[in-house]
């Protein structure tokens, strides 16, 4: 490309004297609309057709007209102002309103019960927001994956990404009514071998549930009744009475409160887990991304 036709800032400042005058046909007017005396305006512009070849302008003392290839530069130049426009309007939505597109990446039955309902919140505030929830359990690569924002319960294994933490989840044991009706006592984690038991065969631990109290520690292995890999499947079996299983806070609070379940044990706790939002490192620059990051970290510690 010819160096005199690339677009460097002095050759834009020399477009912008031009469209003023071609809109104005006023080298005075457009000046004080540039902000420039009227002399430098008519180099600019004098510029500006030595390296277009043409003459851009038709002047006598009283009149001033375009040239066939001025109203053809003109006609461009106005083109290109549209889409700087509306490119603009797209980097900074009006009025400061959030706009944009996130990935969220939750775990499946954390991110069901517990994120889910923030989420929607989060969008009846920001209605230009657009977010795609991914609901999965395993391990995503961020990069790959493009994930702006992910709900890790648990140990974190990535230390490359930018983690906060924003709870605890907190598992403990509990069955319904109507199965403990006929059950024997439970008074010490060691009589849950006495037990039908429910296994999540998702824990790390398995079978063996570690319950502690103060300074005492009670392991204990159970022989399960039933083993799922689904914690909504094992909240299921729990309330039709089949046994005692292991739940999260986040689904099972609600029905201890109401009375369908039945949480055990109490003064025993089994290890909690942390829960923490992770992004790439200069992700939160993005309002829309740093905005959600703190709805979401207010409401889980409250949680």
């Amino acid at each position: 490309m010819n160096q005199s036709f690339e677009l460097t800032p002095t050759r834009l400042r020399e477009l912008r004297a031009f469209a003023a005058a071609a809109r104005r046909l006023n080298f005075s007017r457009a000046a004080l609309e540039v902000g420039c005396t009227p002399s430098v305006l008519s180099r600019r512009i004098a510029t500006l057709e030595e390296a277009v070849g043409e003459r851009l302008f038709l002047r006598t003392t009283r009149r001033m007209a375009l040239t066939s290839r001025g109203e053809q530069l003109l006609a461009q130049w106005q083109r290109m102002e549209a889409v700087m426009t509306e490119l603009a309007a797209g980097l900074r939505p009006p009025d400061g309103e959030l706009a944009g597109h996130l990935c969220v990446h939750l775990p499946s039955n954390y991110g069901r019960y517990r994120v889910a309902p923030l989420l929607a919140g989060f969008l009846r505030e920001h209605p230009k927001v657009r977010i795609e929830a991914v609901y999965d359990d395993a391990y995503v690569d961020m990069v790959a994956g493009k994930v702006d924002l992910a709900v890790r319960v648990g140990r974190l294994a990535d230390a490359q990404l930018v983690a906060r933490r924003v709870g605890t989840m907190r598992y403990f044991p509990c069955a319904s009514p109507g199965y403990l009706a006929s059950a024997p006592p439970l008074r010490d984690p060691a009589e849950l071998k006495a037990h039908r038991c429910i296994a999540f065969s998702g824990y790390r631990s398995g079978t063996l549930w570690t319950f502690t109290r103060q300074r005492q520690r009670r392991p204990v292995r159970v022989d399960p009744v039933l083993t799922c890999n689904d914690a909504q499947a094992i909240r299921d079996a729990v309330l039709a009475g089949v046994g005692i299983g292991l739940q999260g806070d986040y689904m099972a609070s609600g029905l201890v409160a109401e009375g369908s379940l039945v949480e055990l044990l109490a003064e025993w706790q089994l290890p909690a887990h942390p829960v923490h939002l992770l992004w790439l490192p200069g992700a939160d620059r993005t309002p829309a991304l740093r905005r959600l990051i703190d709805h979401l970290a207010a409401a889980l510690a409250q949680a």
